[in-house]
């Protein structure tokens, strides 16, 4: 449906994809020591697809992403009843250069609601996929995303609402994910200089991890089984052994997710019947509580394979498990994505005798760094918790790095993902696992390549990263508008347990991820507010006895320092990137600048995409929902928002000699006079803020009309502005017409705010 409400227009439905069941699923999973791998033909854990470019302008990237129900083998003999973007897990991943514009056609096939929230680009407000920005896209119906990015990268996309009957939290724990890959412009010459692997040494990695449903009576009773007891490799045994054994983790167990009476719907409430086999059950539960990582670990949708042994004695692989083939003395780049849930990944890699092979950053949220670095061990007097020459990933956050295959190595190497300290009750208790197998062979490469903390990177190509100088602005104090709005203007922000037992936010005030209307949102106690072009310098101070990974929608951060409260422990940055996922640990406070860049709405003209709400939050999926959330408010000086104006269509199609028509909504929270334009095409205003538009499409010659994007633009008296678009496609021929009117039976009760039309035709 249109983000704008219920349609006022005859509605033709998008036919639903048919689901395919599977009567029975007999192999049990076993997700802690993954089984056998058997990849179907074509695919592999160690690449993905790419998304299908429609468009012919090489500086457009154009496409469809449907989410769909699918059966997705997802490894060791299990197939799984997943939610996908096109049928796979992770969806197709885009590939873009700075400075491309990109056009999504999302179409919802599920049953239930969803969208797209572009982590980490930074999008017009009206792009951002949140329940802040647009109302979920309703089953049936569809939605167009169109922006230009504009920092190199690694980023993702997933779902970011909380739907009647799912959420977010749910959606990703089943698949519904995917890459975007944003090129370097200096990694061309990086890689031609032999600094960097070159494209045919370089893969991504999307990690993530789920766990899929047994015949109900099967199901097993704790979530890692350890036969024997001590088997199970686990990073908390001294020198990386089987003793101690690794614990039982605290419930809930698959047992407890995918059977009653304890298995819960999409909505978190008790379901009142069992999963089926194959099914991934929901983990978001209404009230809070222990949410625990998935059973099997995935890497690019598929389990691995087993490997005997741990990191430092490695055992047999697993038969069938999957390797990638390197060479020795080689250099290899690992594009990598965090999409789990909950779970952090604890990546390190070690050859066939046991010695690590460092990973070595090169660069990840915000492009390539000035120099490689090596995380880890004790940076400055901040003791990480992991080991140097290792990488830790939290949910949401992507690294891009390198490991220089020993020229002496042979054999098989793994990358295995081991146990975080991310609580304050210790390890999560979860077992050492392969995400990734290298089968070194074949002619020694000579030279060997080379690579090394302090390894110049844009320091080499005269292009460094960006620096934020000192701020030039505060936050605004939202008790000075007028009238006031909710909020603070206090530039250290608290992750807090809150007001009431076991819940979790933001200054001491939990927040609702879960929002009937975009339009009517409430501010937040915690909320802030910002004007365009000032550049601002934040903290986040973790109050709590738990990691969180901070994660800001909109804007780049520029790290300074991390430190603890009693000064004992402290890094300063002593390079310059751009994050917008950063890990805070229990007790600590983050302290970074981000500067309110400003951008064109969606037609790449019109000013003031930066305006509007930006969330920010704790990127533990279940830790947003349950209240860990506020936002960023980017405002003028005197604290007025921008309008807002939607379209209940995303194509109106016209035979040539008519009149195309589409109907609307606008709406501004200060109830300041609105203005309302087109690029092509006159708007009409109507009582309670309806709008329509109308467009005449004749004429003759050069001045015949074209089919073509229009954007409709909303103004308010401040000069603020909000913009929306659909496609009009102008034909030949004498068709029967279609008038728009009221909504067709059975979408009356879809929310205000997604697209409940693909196409009118008129």
């Amino acid at each position: 449906m249109s983000r704008s409400g219920v349609a006022r227009v005859r509605i033709r439905r998008v036919a639903m994809l048919g689901i395919a069941l599977i009567a029975a699923i007999t192999t049990c999973l076993i997700a802690t020591q993954p089984s056998v791998g058997h990849p179907s033909a074509g695919r592999d854990p160690y690449s993905v697809p790419n998304v299908v470019d429609t468009n012919p302008n090489p500086k457009i990237v154009e496409t469809t992403l449907t989410a769909e129900y699918a059966n997705v083998n997802i490894g060791g003999g299990v197939v799984a009843h997943a939610e996908t973007f096109n049928g796979t897990i992770p969806g197709p991943t885009f590939r873009l250069k700075v400075g491309d514009t990109l056009i999504v056609h999302l179409q919802n096939h599920l049953n239930v609601g969803t969208g797209i929230h572009w982590h980490g680009i930074e999008v017009p407000n009206e792009m951002d996929g949140t329940p802040f920005t647009q109302n979920f896209v309703s089953p049936g119906g569809s939605f167009i995303y169109k922006f230009t990015v504009t920092r190199p990268g690694i980023f993702w996309y997933h779902p970011h609402h909380d739907p009647p009957g799912d959420s977010n939290t749910n959606q990703v724990f089943r698949g519904l994910y995917g890459m975007i890959i944003v090129t370097d412009p200096n990694d061309a010459a990086l890689q031609r200089s032999g600094t960097l692997p070159r494209a045919s040494q370089t893969r991504q990695l999307v990690l993530a991890d789920t766990t899929v449903c047994k015949a109900p009576g099967s199901n097993d009773s704790v979530t890692y089984p350890n036969p024997g007891g001590n088997t199970l490799p686990w990073v908390g045994n001294p020198g990386g052994g089987t003793t101690p054994a690794l614990p039982v983790q605290a419930n809930p167990t698959p047992k407890q997710l995918c059977e009653t009476p304890t298995a819960v719907d999409g909505s978190g409430n008790l379901r009142g019947s069992s999963y089926a086999a194959g099914d991934i059950p929901s983990i978001q539960q209404n009230v809070g509580g222990r949410e625990n990582e998935g059973q099997t670990v995935l890497t690019n949708g598929k389990n691995v394979g087993a490997r005997a042994g741990s990191p430092s004695s490695p055992g047999a692989l697993a038969p069938g498990a999957s390797t990638l083939n390197v060479r020795p003395g080689q250099g290899l780049r690992l594009q990598l994505l965090n999409a789990s849930a909950i779970r952090y990944f604890r990546l390190r890699l070690t050859d066939s005798t046991g010695a690590m092979i460092p990973l070595i950053r090169v660069g990840g949220e915000g492009g390539l760094l000035d120099n490689a670095i090596e995380e880890g061990g004790t940076q400055g007097t901040w003791v990480t918790g992991y080991d140097a020459g290792e990488i830790v990933l939290p949910p949401g956050s992507r690294a891009d790095v390198v490991a220089a295959i020993p020229a002496s190595a042979s054999g098989v190497a793994t990358m295995w993902t081991e146990d975080y300290q991310r609580t304050g009750l210790g390890f999560s208790d979860i077992p050492t696992v392969p995400v990734m197998h290298l089968n070194v062979t074949g002619r020694r490469v000579s030279p060997a390549y080379t690579i090394h903390a302090g390894t110049p990177l844009r320091a080499a190509t005269g292009h460094p990263v960006p620096v934020l100088g000192p701020p030039t602005g505060t936050l605004l104090n939202p008790a000075t508008f007028n009238p006031p709005k909710l909020g603070s203007a206090n530039p250290d922000i608290k992750f807090t347990v809150g007001p009431t037992p076991g819940t979790i936010g933001i200054d001491g005030t939990t927040a609702s991820h879960d929002v009937p209307d975009y339009r009517t949102a409430p501010h937040l106690a915690s909320t802030r507010y910002a004007t365009p072009g000032e550049t601002l310098q934040l903290s986040i101070t973790n109050t709590t006895q738990a990691h969180h990974p901070y994660h800001l929608h909109g804007f780049s951060m520029q790290p300074l320092s991390m430190s603890n409260g009693d000064g004992t422990q402290k890094f300063v940055w002593p390079y310059h990137e751009f994050r917008d996922n950063i890990d805070i640990p229990a007790g600590f406070t983050l302290t970074f600048r981000i500067r309110i860049d400003p951008r064109p709405q969606p037609d790449g003209v019109t000013p003031g995409g930066e305006l509007g709400r930006w969330l920010f939050h704790c990127h533990i999926f279940f830790h947003a929902t349950l209240g860990m959330l506020s936002e960023l408010v980017v405002v003028r000086p005197n604290g007025k928002e921008r309008p807002d104006i939607n379209v209940y269509t995303t194509q109106v199609t016209v035979n040539r000699g008519r009149t195309a028509t589409a109907k609307g909504t606008y709406f501004d929270v200060d109830k300041e006079p609105v203005r309302l334009s087109s690029s092509v095409g006159s708007m009409h205003k109507h009582g309670g803020g309806q709008f329509t538009w109308t467009f005449r499409s004749q004429g003759r010659g050069h001045f015949r009309p074209r089919s073509q994007w229009v954007y409709l633009t909303a103004r308010n008296a401040d000069g603020s502005t909000g913009q929306t678009l659909f496609y009009l496609k102008i034909r030949n021929g004498s068709q029967p017409q279609r008038r728009p009117g009221g909504p067709s039976a059975g979408l009356g009760t879809a929310a205000i705010g997604s697209t409940l039309v693909r196409d009118l035709h008129v």
